[in-house]
């Protein structure tokens, strides 16, 4: 096991920045996960820590070592990657064996390390079948088990799960998991799925166009994400952005006008930094919202409210979609012109397209950020 300290590290492809001077540790032992849009720079961050890509800038360092300069075999880590990589000539022992032997391994140590990493995976009854005759998802784990009886100081995973279906991803999470309970070695994950970063990782590292925006544990980054791209990208749905004005201060609270004759209060810690008239985001997470009975007219007729009594106002607007999902349900609202606005609803909700709903939203749930789109208000969830 290993803990990884990136050192103020810089990548660039001629004069295209990829990575933009990061710094931060991963700890001995942790499940990380790296996740952002497509093209922000997370594969890359990967190779450099590989050893397959060469750093611009900056320092890599695995414990008290600084492998900046070490070739990847030097380095002790084992990547698994994407597409499967397997030789479909060899079976499934073969593959697993294939970099042992090349190692020039006793014979009689690589056949403890595959059957022992087979054994884990739940993959011995298939050592002596070929790829072509594995689904994906075990071709996954033989790629997987290649991986393991290397016995690396860090295991590096590059988007291994977008081939498979649906159910097949989320099981291979969970023996993902399990694998890193059993064998407690450094694991660094890149995805672009958040509800695979959230399932899987001791601690997210979000990346935006080659920085570092925000790392912490899965719920830190959805209890108190720092701008408006983290909120944005942890939670599923995402959540839901209302522009506005602070129209009034109240102590703990600030009355957001949010368009369409309606206001919203906030509570915040701190309300200092927010001046009447100043241009803020409200940040509203679908399941935080409360539906109510269908209401008639215009989103004029939702009713702006004092803050009294916890509550922090109501929006309405005409059901645009209902998604459901068997437990629940995720209604759309078209709302004054800006986007849809969802919230979670009972899967056996009656509401259906073309109705007119009510929306009550709690001030203690609602995210504020300013102009700059860095958050200045995160509700205290429990």
């Amino acid at each position: 096991m290993s803990a990884i300290s990136m050192q103020a590290v810089g990548k660039h492809f001629g004069k295209t920045d990829v990575i933009n001077n990061i710094s931060f540790d991963i700890y001995d032992g942790e499940f990380t996960v790296f996740v952002g849009p497509s093209g922000c720079g997370k594969s890359t961050l990967l190779r450099l820590i590989a050893g397959l890509e060469e750093v611009s800038s900056g320092n890599i360092v695995f414990d008290d070592e600084d492998v900046t300069e070490w070739t990847p075999a030097e380095r002790g880590v084992a990547m698994v990657f994407q597409s499967y990589a397997l030789y479909p000539h060899m079976n499934v022992y073969d593959n697993m064996a294939f970099g042992l032997k090349l190692a020039k391994k006793d014979p009689q140590s690589i056949r403890e390390r595959v059957e022992k990493a087979a054994q884990t995976l739940q993959i011995g009854h298939l050592l002596d079948r070929k790829p072509r005759e594995l689904s994906g998802g075990q071709r996954q784990r033989v790629a997987i088990g290649r991986a393991i009886v290397r016995q690396p100081r860090v295991f590096l995973f590059d988007e291994p799960l977008s081939n498979l279906d649906a159910a097949l991803r989320v099981q291979t999470r969970l023996e993902l998991k399990r694998l890193h309970a059993d064998l407690g070695t450094t694991m660094i994950y890149v995805t672009h799925d958040q509800v695979e970063a959230m399932t899987l990782a001791d601690r997210i590292v979000v990346l935006n166009d080659g920085r570092v925006e925000q790392i912490g544990s899965p719920l830190e980054l959805y209890r108190s994400p720092c701008n408006l791209f983290v909120a944005g990208f942890i939670g599923s749905p995402k959540m839901n952005f209302l522009p506005g004005s602070v129209v009034e201060r109240r102590g703990q609270a600030v009355l957001v006008d949010v368009g369409g004759g309606c206001s919203v209060t906030a509570s915040v810690l701190d309300a200092s930094g927010l001046g009447v008239g100043a241009q803020v985001t409200l940040g509203l997470r679908p399941e935080h919202l409360v539906g109510q009975a269908s209401v008639s007219g215009r989103n004029s007729d939702a009713a702006s409210n004092d803050g009294s009594n916890n509550d922090g106002g109501a929006l309405a607007g005409q059901v645009i979609a209902v998604e459901h999902l068997g437990s629940e349900a995720y209604v759309h609202l078209a709302y004054d012109g800006a986007e849809p606005l969802v919230f979670k609803a009972t899967g056996d909700t009656a509401i259906e397209v073309g109705q007119r709903i009510r929306v009550e939203v709690p001030a203690a749930v609602c995210y504020v950020f300013d102009e700059t789109g860095t958050a200045v208000a995160r509700p205290e969830l429990t």
